[in-house]
């Protein structure tokens, strides 16, 4: 079976199945029309996965009734003509099982057992076969290793959910930061969902960066599919390759390319964040980040001074009472940990 698009979403998924097997159910009825045919061609076309879905289920159920046939001539046993004898094939022993209730029976008998494959298919394919939930807190990051020798390291402050399926593995991201290097495996695409936003590989390493505002994806290794929208079908799939990115808007789909030098993709795993001329205010919030706690400038001037320097990410208190060493500013702390940054 053909994969499903990337862009389908799990519930939009198990509806597909329901939709396919309603279909098929139909189809087995006695009332089955021209017309009905038609209509059905016409919703397959729309959409090669229905197709693609519809031609598997057929193709289990074919197999069934090979097997049916294959049980019937291999274990029936000739009926003898001895009066009052029961003979042993078909369902002709039942008394109140008359040929033409067995007429009107077969298609019933026939839509059962496909509605019960179509389940049986979908649950197989919907059952995760490993799942994890991992999430870090303030100052903690964890690293995680996955059944296929895929590795997932954890930012401060970040949480994630990984299933394994039979045909797909998949990652649902909270806000927060992870790297992934990802296990080849074109028979298991590799996603990572991120509200309306997917990450799609085969094999490879990237960092993802998710907060309430912007989604950032940086590839050290190989390529990543990116869809900025997975609701809008018509919005084309972004290709990275190595040592470019992409920052997406999460709230318009909007998004503009970025460098992503290798040194700089995921460096944070080094325990150390490099600012170089960033603003006091993204210097700001990424301190928020590594304390745990709000940190805030007052001055809109202030915000837009530059600096340069290391922030070790495990020691976040020392660098923010460093600054004013570096820059004119006054640092204060109030009783509950959070922090402001004024001017001297």
């Amino acid at each position: 079976m053909k994969p499903i698009p990337a862009g389908t979403t799990h519930s939009a998924l198990l509806q597909l199945h329901r939709e396919v097997a309603d279909w098929c159910v139909h189809r087995a009825q006695a009332g089955w029309t021209a017309a009905d045919e038609r209509a059905l061609q016409v919703w397959l076309a729309a959409d090669p996965a229905r197709r693609d879905i519809m031609d598997s289920m057929g193709h289990t159920v074919q197999l069934a009734g090979q097997l049916k046939q294959y049980r019937s001539a291999t274990c029936a046993t000739p009926a003898r003509s001895t009066a009052g004898a029961v003979p042993a094939t078909g369902l002709r022993w039942l008394p109140w099982l008359t040929p033409a209730r067995r007429r009107s029976f077969a298609p019933v008998l026939a839509a059962t057992c496909v509605a019960l494959v179509a389940a049986g298919w979908f649950r197989w394919d919907a059952t995760p076969s490993y799942r994890l939930d991992v999430a870090t807190g303030p100052g903690e990051t964890r690293a995680v290793d996955l059944p296929d020798g895929s590795q997932i390291a954890l930012n401060v402050g970040t949480a994630v959910q990984v299933r394994y399926f039979p045909r797909r593995r998949e990652v649902l991201m909270g806000e927060g930061e992870a790297f992934f290097r990802v296990a080849p495996n074109a028979n298991q695409p590799f996603t990572i969902d991120r509200g309306d936003s997917r990450v799609r590989v085969v094999g490879t390493a990237f960092n993802v960066r998710a907060t309430a505002q912007q989604l950032t994806v940086k590839v050290l290794e190989g390529k990543v599919e990116v869809q900025p929208r997975r609701s809008v079908t018509t919005d084309p799939a972004l290709l990275l390759g190595p040592g470019v990115g992409v920052a997406i808007d999460t709230a318009t789909g909007n998004h503009q390319s970025l460098r992503a030098a290798p040194e700089e993709v995921g460096r944070w795993r080094t325990g150390q964040i490099h600012f170089s001329r960033t603003t006091l205010g993204e210097v700001a919030q990424e301190l928020g980040r590594y304390l745990g706690k709000s940190v805030v400038v007052d001055d809109e001037g202030l915000k837009a001074m530059t600096i340069s320097g290391f922030l070790m990410i495990h020691s976040a208190d020392d660098f923010i009472q460093a600054l004013p060493d570096v820059v004119p500013v006054r640092v204060e702390r109030d009783p509950v940990g959070n922090w402001r940054i004024s001017r001297r």
